[in-house]
């Protein structure tokens, strides 16, 4: 989809604030709110704009701790990746798990609320995912940086 100047600043404000109101937006694009609304919704229909969430502070909710989980399976068969990625879409501690390159077969995003928690979610749940081989964790220590925000360019 091509994205013209008035839309790349939609999407700035947006991802600034999503709450903004479509005046306060249009009033940065330099448009008026009509065409703004217009474009905003053809962001959505053509899935550029896939939604609106809140940003939440896992901390605040008690999970003080984040780690990245690498996972190897077994074989690499229809089964096994089926049966793998559904146990990850079901466990709410993984927030993000993504098929790599290199050594492992994926990286997982989990939270937990302490070291003991994770010990659970790796070993009680993670490693006993039928097809799984592997599983090497990372404590996230510290976060530098996240953003959520994509380069609109």
């Amino acid at each position: 989809m091509q994205l013209d100047e008035f839309d790349r600043g939609i999407i700035a404000a947006l991802q600034e604030d999503a709450r903004m109101p479509v005046a306060q937006v249009a009033e940065r694009v330099a448009l008026s709110a009509t065409p703004v609304s217009r474009r905003i919704k053809r962001l959505e229909d053509e899935g550029v704009i896939r939604g609106y969430a809140p940003v939440l502070d896992p901390r605040r909710l008690g999970f003080e701790l984040e780690a990245y989980v690498l996972i190897n399976l077994v074989a690499h068969v229809d089964e096994n990746i089926a049966r793998f990625e559904q146990a990850i879409a079901d466990n709410p501690h993984v927030i993000a798990c993504h098929a790599v390159t290199g050594d492992m077969d994926y990286l997982v995003r989990v939270i937990a609320r302490n070291v003991e928690h994770l010990s659970q979610i790796t070993l009680r749940t993670l490693l006993r995912i039928p097809g799984v081989r592997d599983v090497k964790s990372i404590i996230v220590l510290e976060t530098i940086k996240e953003d959520r925000a994509v380069p609109v360019e």
